[in-house]
Parts: C-alpha cells; sequence; structure tokens
C-alpha cells in the first residue's frame, strides 16, 4: 500500500475484518433482549420521545450531556423505539468499535496488519465490551468515538507530515501536494467532529479528548521544525472549533456538576480499584476482591500488564505507540484528580465506576494486539494470541452461564404479569423511582391502560428527589405521596417494588390485605436484585 492512496481497508482483502464484525455482531446479540430494561435505559427510552426543545430543557436538568440522546432520538425515528431498536444502537456501535479499532492500528502501526486484525479480534471477544452492547446507554457509542478521533488524528498527522515533508522542495503545485493538503484538511474535520461528539456524550469522555488533543500538539512539536504558527495551524485550528463547540453546554455543565456534588452516590476509590478495572477491561466480569485469592490474582495481573505495557513501548517503533499510552491511561488519570479534588475539600469521594473506562477500553486491547505481534517468537506468539483468544472467549461464556438468564426475567415477565391481571378499575403503583420508569416504558409497550404512579413517601414536588432518581423527566403528577390517597375500601391495588439500589418495600397501610406477591430475580442492576409485584385489596 502507497503512503497516500488505498481505501481503509488497505487494498487487503478484508474477508478476515469482515468474518471478525460478523462475529462481534453475533456475540452482541446472544441474549441481548432476554435481560429486562432497567432504570438508567428506560430513562433514555422515556426522554427521546418529549418535544426536541423540553428534550434539551430536560436533558440540562440530567447529569450527562446531549448527544447520545441526540443520536438515539435520530436512530428511533428510523427504527423505532422497542427493545431491539434500542439496544441494536448500542450494538451498531459497539460492533464500529471493532472496526474503529482495526482502522486505527493499520494507519498509526502501518506495517503491522497482523496486529490490526488482532486488535479487532480482542475488541470482539472482550466481555467488558460485549456487556454494553446490552444496554441502550451512551458507553459504546463513546468509545466508538474514541477510537475514530485517534483514527482520524493519526490520518491527519501523516498527510500534515507529506505536505511539509514535500513544501521542503520548494514545489508547492505538485498534484501529490494538492492531495496531501485536501487529505490532511478532511482528517483534521474528522477529528474535530469526533472530538466534539465525545465531549457531548459524556463527561468522562474529557479526559481521553484531552489525550487525543495533547499528543496532537506533542507529536507536531516532536516532528516538525519552523515557524510555530505554521507548524501548529491546522490543529489549534481544530483544537479552537473544538473549545468554541462546548461554551453553549458550558453553563450546563456547571449546573450539573454542581447537581452531583450535592446528590453524591458513587462509592469512593480504593486499592483494588484500578487492579480491578484492568482485569475487567481485558479478561472480563465477576470477581468478589474482598476474598485473598481474587487479591492475589489482581495482583499477578497487574503486574503482568505493566509487564506488557513496557514491552509494548519499547520493542514498538511507531510514535503513535505514546497516544495509545495516553488513551488508556487518560480515565485513572481522571479519577486520580476527582479523588486528589475531594481530598482538598475534605471528602473521600471519587468519580470512579468502572463502565467508565470501556470508552478507551479498546486501546488496551490494541496494546496486548501490538505486543503479541511483536514476539520475536512466531510460535509463541501464536500460542499466547490463541491462549488470551480463548481466555476471553470462556469469560464470556462463563459470564452468561453464571448469570443464568432463564432464572432471571425480571421486570419484562413482571410486567406481562401485570397486562394479564390488571383490570380496568385497579389501581397501579410504583414502590421505587428505581423502577418506574422501566414499568412506565413496558407500559406503554404492552399497552397496560393503567398509568403508574410513584410513592414518594410524603414528598409532593419531584425536585425533592434526589437527581440520580430520574427528576429531570419526573413530574409532580408522577408522584403518590401516601397510599391512601386515591383509594377506598374494596379497591384493588398492584404495587411493584424491589430490593435494587438498596430499596425495600414500602410500609404498607394496616387496612391493605396482601392477595398474592410474585418474585422476579433481575439481571440489572446487580446480582441479587429481585423485582416484586404484590396485589393488595383495601379493606
Amino acid at each position: 500500500m502507497s503512503a497516500r492512496g488505498g481505501s481503509v481497508f488497505g487494498g487487503k482483502k478484508y474477508l478476515p475484518i469482515i468474518a471478525i464484525l460478523v462475529l462481534g455482531t453475533v456475540l452482541r446479540y446472544y441474549h441481548n433482549l432476554d435481560i429486562s430494561l432497567w432504570h438508567d435505559e428506560a430513562f433514555s427510552a422515556l426522554l427521546i420521545k418529549y418535544p426536541w426543545g423540553e428534550m434539551m430543557q430536560r436533558i440540562g436538568l440530567d447529569v450527562h450531556p446531549p448527544m447520545y440522546y441526540i443520536f438515539l432520538r435520530i436512530w428511533h425515528y428510523a427504527f423505532g423505539d422497542s427493545l431491539l431498536a434500542l439496544r441494536s444502537f448500542s450494538v451498531f456501535f459497539s460492533v464500529g468499535t471493532i472496526w474503529a479499532a482495526w482502522l486505527f492500528v493499520k494507519e498509526a502501526f502501518r506495517d503491522n496488519h497482523r496486529a490490526a486484525l488482532l486488535a479487532a479480534a480482542l475488541v470482539a471477544l472482550n466481555p467488558f465490551q460485549i456487556q454494553y452492547a446490552t444496554e441502550a446507554r451512551m458507553y459504546t457509542m463513546g468509545a466508538f468515538f474514541a477510537a475514530l478521533a485517534a483514527y482520524f488524528l493519526v490520518k491527519a498527522l501523516r498527510y500534515h507530515t507529506l505536505l511539509y515533508d514535500t513544501k521542503k522542495l520548494d514545489m508547492p503545485n505538485l498534484p501529490s501536494t494538492i492531495f496531501d493538503r485536501k487529505k490532511m484538511v478532511w482528517n483534521y474535520i474528522g477529528f474535530s467532529l469526533s472530538i466534539i461528539v465525545m465531549i457531548y456524550t459524556h463527561y468522562y469522555l474529557l479526559f481521553a479528548a484531552a489525550a487525543i488533543c495533547f499528543y496532537g500538539v506533542m507529536y507536531l512539536y516532536v516532528h516538525h521544525q519552523g515557524k510555530v504558527f505554521e507548524k501548529f495551524l491546522w490543529l489549534l485550528l481544530s483544537l479552537i472549533v473544538i473549545v468554541i463547540s462546548y461554551l453553549p453546554w458550558l453553563k450546563t455543565f456547571l449546573f450539573q456538576y454542581r447537581q452531583v456534588d450535592s446528590g453524591y452516590w458513587i462509592p469512593p476509590m480504593d486499592k483494588w480499584s484500578v487492579p480491578s478495572t484492568l482485569y475487567t477491561l481485558l479478561i472480563g466480569f465477576g470477581h468478589d476482591v474482598n476474598q485473598l485469592n481474587v487479591q492475589k490474582l489482581l495482583v499477578v495481573i497487574t503486574i503482568m500488564i505493566l509487564i506488557v505495557l513496557y514491552y509494548f513501548l519499547k520493542k514498538t517503533q511507531s510514535f503513535h505507540k505514546w497516544l495509545v499510552l495516553l488513551v488508556s491511561a487518560a480515565p485513572f488519570a481522571g479519577a486520580l484528580l476527582f479523588l486528589l479534588l475531594a481530598k482538598l475539600k475534605g471528602s473521600g469521594s471519587s468519580v470512579y465506576l468502572v463502565r467508565y473506562f470501556i470508552f478507551t477500553g479498546a486501546f488496551l486491547s490494541i496494546v496486548v494486539a501490538v505486543w503479541l505481534s511483536q514476539i520475536k517468537y512466531k510460535s509463541l506468539s501464536a500460542i499466547l494470541t490463541f491462549c488470551f483468544l480463548l481466555l476471553n472467549f470462556w469469560a464470556f461464556g462463563n459470564y452468561w452461564q453464571n448469570l443464568n438468564i432463564k432464572q432471571k426475567p425480571g421486570l419484562n415477565h413482571a410486567a406481562k404479569y401485570l397486562q394479564a391481571n390488571l383490570e380496568p378499575n385497579h389501581k397501579l403503583y410504583v414502590g421505587s423511582s428505581f423502577m418506574f420508569f422501566n414499568l412506565k416504558y413496558y407500559a406503554s409497550q404492552l399497552n397496560i391502560i393503567q398509568r403508574p404512579l410513584l410513592f414518594s413517601g410524603g414528598n409532593v414536588e419531584a425536585k425533592n428527589l434526589p437527581h440520580f432518581a430520574g427528576t429531570a423527566i419526573l413530574t409532580n403528577d408522577d408522584l403518590l405521596p401516601d397510599f391512601s390517597q386515591g383509594v377506598k375500601s374494596g379497591d384493588t391495588v398492584w404495587l411493584v417494588w424491589t430490593n435494587g439500589f438498596g430499596a425495600s418495600k414500602p410500609p404498607i397501610p394496616s387496612n391493605w390485605t396482601q392477595i398474592a406477591e410474585k418474585e422476579y430475580p433481575e439481571v440489572r442492576p446487580y446480582a441479587g436484585a429481585n423485582v416484586y409485584v404484590s396485589e393488595y385489596k383495601v379493606n
């Protein structure tokens, strides 16, 4: 392949990458619809149904930027708002991340096509990447645009270098020079748009975006001589566009930051947070860090990752290895920054959730892929590659086996039970805000005529509830402050509640007699969570 030409497939037979994409798609749809929609997903599904202006206003009242909801709304115009449609949006970007990782490695490590295919395979089989393809949230979209932004940047920098190498010849109108300039400009545009989408998708992506932009400055500083303005012009223009694009949202960002700070819920970091995250990013799922054997395993895996990282940096000739390192480290650096700021304020809190690391998790897989491809002894490389792929595939199967999905029908089946038994004059109440939106979604999908009301324990104003209860789309009309309100003797009341999120069954009036109660184990938010449907007769 020449330095300038070629398609995104590099002129190679692309059957292997198509096979990897197909495999990744199949794995991401496996049991995808067997997991009931949960609180966060239902928030996404309901938010996009408001008129555009009201939707944007309500997004501002939440704690996330708007881009995911904008994209999902456009998607639902074409495919609807069924569970299949909502989660297919996540599958689309999750499979896209496989493709983007392949493109990036092909561009950043141009003589290593094997590493590109291996990186795609590792992302395709990675259980953590697969998990979030089964969730209608912004995580796979953010991961895709992070990889795409890195791809566009390294490609823009390549044409940037070619352009200025040619410029030294003092022959500015060569056809190759015109070609390089066009390619450079278009790739800087792609880079800028990808970064803008990133920072408008999730706030944790600000760290990855900062790392990618910093790398661009570092690369030009190291590789180009000449006047500072001329050297940085196109990247500087891109950065200016990115900063300007964020100014309209800055006021909302500051409001949302204060809102999170006043209603904080994320557990603090501990000594096992980083090792546990590294394990999850590379291998998969469930582990109890309180067990001594698991702690030993995490220490071993962390040491192994550090060794792989050392040899990746030592053996890899491409300067773009530093981009991979920076983006891989960015979320960890961001979490430590939050922890430091909290310590300065006298708090031990931190903004650290493992799911936030999926945004750059593909770059850690790229480290492993490039390292494996560079092992001197090809047979050893092949054995280690096979073992690591097999380990990921085993982790995928083991996750679903331990999940025992057939025994966890969740709210999906609970809603169908209600559909079969609710009568027009019955009441439908919800005992937890973490069940309210998902039940509201299923009620609309199953044409349940009763409007569910949320028991609020005396609260008559939705704004008085914590933001993580979904107050951005919760109205005062949704609330039921008192169970005795609106019921009379002889009424039948159905109560949906959960033990998830630390919730429990709300106090029931003494004149209610329980007729029946059904239990439906849930997959999300975590193992051990159940949905309960209780039927009562009011005396």
